[in-house]
Parts: structure tokens; C-alpha cells; sequence
């Protein structure tokens, strides 16, 4: 069962994605992504594609941005409208200097309270905020057997993965698809010091989550998490480190319910 993503086989000319033979992608039958669930509740093994928390907010935040010269730029479903327009918060640090930081009052209450529960998950404003990793990690059995890809080592995860499946290393980095890939604005990806230290405040609860997740990993070996974490102290040191977060780990059961109820074959 894929959680949070979804695997894209076969030749792809708008990804540039050429297919491979792949015992993981033919494995990896069902899905778990966003409101897509055909995973049986009874299934053994979860696939995450993860990636450091951080970066996954900045990622997902773009990726939401409306594009108003569309004749339909918000989201039906999702309120995200009420971010971006609004709030007027068009640059995620923009959302966290003036949304997050304590004392900054160039944002309404309201704005900062969807800012706080946008990025905890519990706000549905923007998609990958709303089913983040909380979410997928809450929604499997407790006794599941985990793989992981990581983001930043997709092609050697994914080929010790097709290796314990017992199919071939040979997935490169020609083979890996460029989906949701526009140039970005230099203010689209800025972060100052400040932002960062209140972003990773707020994501301390999805970054334990994330440590777990790779924790749990079978095909993860302790060099591997060892460097994930070396990279993880670059963005969020002070939540690299501790094990415990200041804020409790929100209640979304009803969430994980409703989501499961909605099942699409």
C-alpha cells in the first residue's frame, strides 16, 4: 500500500518518465493518497516516500498557491483561499513571520490561528498540509511492516527496496519523474532564521513523526537514518535532537475515520 503518493508507471512524455521493469511498482498495487484510500485494513506492508518535514511544508505550500490569472484558481474542496487571499500570506515565510511568530501583529488573530492549524494538519487549507504525515502514519495498523524512499536518496532507497524484493539495482535518476516542477521565485523559497526556527516549532510533532517513520524502516540501516538526521540538524536542529515536542501530538481520529470512510476502488 503507497501512502502519501502515488506511483506513476509507463512512458510519460509531460514527465519526462520513461518506464522501467520494477517489482516495486508492480507490488505496490493500492493506494493511500490525499482522499484516495483502497488500502485493506488488514494489509502488511506500507510504502512512504518522505522527505524532510521542512522542506515538504515549503514544497506543498508552492504547489497550493493559486494561479489567479486561472478562471478557477481555489481549490473546491480545501479552504485555501482563505491563506492566500484573505490572509494575504503568498510566500510561506511571509505565513510564518507574521502568522506564526509570537508578538508580530501584522496579521488578524483569525490569520494566525488558520496559519497555526493549516500547518499542524488540523486546518483544511492546504492539501499536503492536511494529510501529512500524522495522518498516513496514524492510518495504518500499528504492527504494519514499513519501506521507505527518501526524497533526497530516491534512486538508492528505491533500489535497495526493488533488491529486497528480490528484483534488480538498476533504477536511475533518468528514471525518475518530474511531476508538479516549475521554476520557482528566489521569495518563493526563502526561509529566514526566524521563520525557519517557528516553522519547525510548529512541525516538531510531524518531525517526530518522521523520525519514527524512518525508525521503523526495514530496508532504512542505522547509517542511513544516522544521515538523514545529520541532514535534518541543518533545517530544524533543536528538533533533530529532542524526542518530545511542547505541544501534544493533535487528536485527528475522527479525521483518520472520515478519510477511511471513503473508500474509492
Amino acid at each position: 500500500c503507497m501512502l502519501g503518493f502515488l506511483i506513476h508507471c509507463g512512458d510519460d512524455d509531460k514527465t519526462n518518465f520513461q518506464s522501467v521493469p520494477s517489482l516495486l511498482a508492480a507490488t505496490t498495487a493500492h493506494s493511500f493518497h490525499r482522499g484516495v484510500y483502497d488500502c485493506s485494513d488488514e494489509a502488511a506492508n506500507y510504502l512512504f516516500v518522505i522527505r524532510n518535514p521542512l522542506a515538504r511544508a515549503l514544497s506543498a505550500f508552492n504547489y497550493a498557491k493559486p494561479d489567479l490569472s486561472e478562471k478557477h484558481p481555489f481549490s473546491k474542496k480545501y479552504k485555501d483561499k482563505e491563506l492566500f487571499v484573505d490572509c494575504d500570506f503568498w510566500t510561506l515565510n511571509d505565513l510564518a513571520e507574521r502568522g506564526l511568530v509570537k508578538g508580530n501583529n501584522d496579521a488578524s488573530d483569525d490569520c494566525k490561528d488558520r496559519a497555526k492549524k493549516a500547518l499542524l494538519g488540523t486546518g483544511d487549507n492546504l492539501v499536503h498540509w492536511y494529510y501529512n504525515y500524522q495522518f498516513y502514519y496514524e492510518s495504518m495498523p500499528p504492527d504494519a511492516n514499513i519501506v521507505v524512499i527518501r526524497n533526497e536518496h530516491i534512486v538508492d532507497d528505491w533500489n535497495a527496496v526493488e533488491t529486497l524484493l528480490g528484483g534488480d539495482a538498476d533504477f536511475t535518476q533518468e528514471h525518475v519523474p518530474v511531476n508538479n516542477a516549475r521554476e520557482k521565485k528566489p521569495e518563493e523559497v526563502y526561509l529566514s532564521d526566524a521563520a525557519k526556527v517557528v516553522l519547525c516549532e510548529t512541525l516538531c510533532n510531524e518531525i517526530q513523526l518522521y523520525k519514527a517513520i524512518l525508525k521503523r524502516a526495514q530496508n532504512i540501516k542505522n547509517e542511513q537514518y544516522v544521515q538523514s538526521m545529520q541532514e535534518l540538524v541543518k533545517s530544524c536542529p533543536k528538533e533533530a535532537m529532542e524526542e518530545s515536542c511542547a505541544d501534544d501530538m493533535p487528536d485527528i481520529s475522527l479525521k483518520v475515520e472520515k478519510a477511511k470512510g471513503e473508500l474509492i476502488y
